[in-house]
């Protein structure tokens, strides 16, 4: 195997540059919606990372919703690419109101109109003297303190794309080695990694869930490369998102560590199903997500 490629690493993509993108400028539309601007991120460059669509969809739901109302649901499906050298317009279309709970359809639309990308979420008071059950447990894992960031891993490897070796505003420290550059023996179907933001965020509801919507996009398909023996980043591999959900048990501040166990469901006819779960350091289940992705393997 050919020596890695050093140089320096990519600029990172810092958590107040996060924030910023979630600050989302209301504009002036339809009567029937609320209509919002926002900006693309420069990693990766050929697409808006699916993520922060995901995370600007709860952040343009969030800001229409009562006060008291908080995440509890997503349903999104990404429909085209997103091209990352124009302004993100965003129209939410307000669906349900109650006193206890609420519902928001969140489009990205194309400058033409088209859809690009569509995520329906409900948002809803909480109530702490009902009944709790988890039954989900964290995989065994060493804590992140004993465990390397991904930019200390791959931070000079130009093997590997710039926007997996840029320091990122959330820490991902994966508990074994992603299977970025070398085949995972033996082969598994699962992953656990932890997850951190790199500074304190607000005390804002909206901007938290919406992180965790960003964070959920990052990982959580990876586990189709570790159990069929291919590596992430060979030449030709690639994922696309086609559809995400999330479903919040609590509302968790990723200003603290979080264990994000992932598993892969299943592969089929260029399609793999990947679902996981979020643990706060104490053990408590506090988010689930699923994706179908279209996978390609070099």
């Amino acid at each position: 195997m050919s020596a890695p490629v050093r140089q320096t690493r990519p600029a990172a993509v810092t958590l107040d540059q996060l924030l910023d993108l979630l600050a989302l400028q209301r504009q002036p539309g339809a009567p029937d919606a609320d209509h919002f601007l926002g900006r693309p991120q420069r990693h990766p460059a050929d697409r808006v990372f699916g993520g922060l669509q995901l995370a600007q969809a709860v952040a343009a739901a969030g800001r229409t919703v009562p006060g008291g109302h908080r995440a509890l649901s997503l349903q999104a499906d990404f429909l085209a690419g997103v091209p990352t050298n124009e302004p993100l317009h965003w129209r939410v279309e307000r669906l349900t109101d109650s006193a206890s709970m609420s519902t928001r359809r969140s489009t990205l639309l194309a400058q033409d109109g088209t859809e690009r990308f569509t995520a329906l979420s409900r948002w809803g008071t909480t109530r702490e003297d009902l009944p709790v059950h988890h039954p989900a447990r964290p995989l065994p894992a060493p804590p992140p303190e004993e465990l390397p960031e991904l930019a200390d891993r791959f931070g000079d490897d130009e093997r590997v794309p710039a926007w997996w070796r840029t320091e990122r505003p959330v820490s991902f420290r994966h508990a074994a080695v992603p299977p970025y550059l070398e085949v995972v023996e033996p082969p598994q179907d699962h992953q656990t990694a932890w997850l951190r933001t790199t500074g304190e965020l607000p005390d804002d509801e909206v901007v938290r869930a919406a992180v965790v919507a960003y964070v959920t996009d990052m990982s959580i398909l990876e586990g189709a490369f570790r159990a069929l023996g291919s590596r992430r980043h060979a030449p030709g591999s690639r994922i696309l998102s086609l559809t995400h959900t999330l479903t919040w048990h609590r509302h968790p501040d990723f200003s603290a560590w979080h264990q994000f166990d992932s598993r892969i469901q299943a592969v089929a006819h260029g399609r793999t199903l990947g679902t996981g779960e979020i643990f706060d350091r104490e053990g408590r289940h506090v988010v689930s997500a699923s994706q179908l992705g279209l996978v390609r393997l070099a």
